[in-house]
């Protein structure tokens, strides 16, 4: 693979965009203005073309393996976001907070995010690809809303159910593989790879996702 001309081409590329990508962002120490929110960007958006053609040449097993724990870790997340949602609602509606029961509409929020700077999983032959992963993955949080589900309840509504993951595979673009055939790829995998600039290499070496809770009042209060 390694000698393959293809796979060199795509990794020296590879190497390029990524080289543009840190020169901006550390030499403007990570201060965001439009143009460079841009430029960014669009060369994550290069890089995450040039990552997904590499991982189609260099798909292995342990990553098919990968692929499916993370694949079945976010869907058990979101399920947990919802029903964590729909219990917070309930406990409030039977008990109130009495500091803010008088101040009108109650909005309980509740996401499910990438930790920013959270820790990434290693693979023995992350080298073969030649990503800086990490430093890259800082370029990504700068440039993306990391939010991958939420939900929203005002007070006196009833909660909104998961109708996105309902055993139809999400697996489009980037993840309609023919080695995903057999996985029922859920929504946040879709969400991160294909309306995110995670590539799937990237997906692979998450790490750590949280899930939050918040409740806003009309006067803009967080509790």
């Amino acid at each position: 693979m390694n000698n393959d001309s293809k796979w060199g081409e795509l990794k020296a590329t590879l190497r390029f965009v990524e080289e543009k990508i840190l020169r901006i962002t550390e030499i403007n120490g990570w201060v965001s203005t439009k143009e460079l929110y841009e430029q960014v960007k669009d060369l994550l958006g290069d890089r995450h073309y040039i990552l997904n053609q590499m991982f189609r040449l260099h798909i292995t097993e342990h990553e098919i393996g990968r692929f499916r724990g993370v694949n079945t870790h976010l869907l058990e997340l979101s399920r947990q976001l919802f029903k964590e949602h729909h219990n917070l609602v309930e406990c409030l509606e039977i008990n109130p907070i009495r500091d803010i029961a008088t101040e009108g509409t109650i909005e309980v929020e509740s996401l499910l995010d990438v930790d920013e700077g959270g820790s990434l999983f290693l693979f023995d032959d992350d080298e073969d690809y030649g990503s800086n992963f990490s430093k890259i993955a800082d370029a990504i949080a700068w440039t993306e809303d990391l939010e991958i589900r939420s939900c929203n309840t005002y007070l006196g509504e009833r909660p909104e159910s998961d109708n996105l993951d309902d055993g139809t595979t999400w697996a489009e673009g980037c993840l309609d593989l023919p080695q995903f055939k057999d996985i029922i790829v859920c929504y946040a995998v879709h969400d991160l790879c294909t309306h995110k600039n995670y590539s799937v290499p990237d997906l692979l070496r998450l790490n750590t996702f949280s899930i939050s809770h918040r409740i806003v009042t009309d006067h803009g209060r967080n509790v």
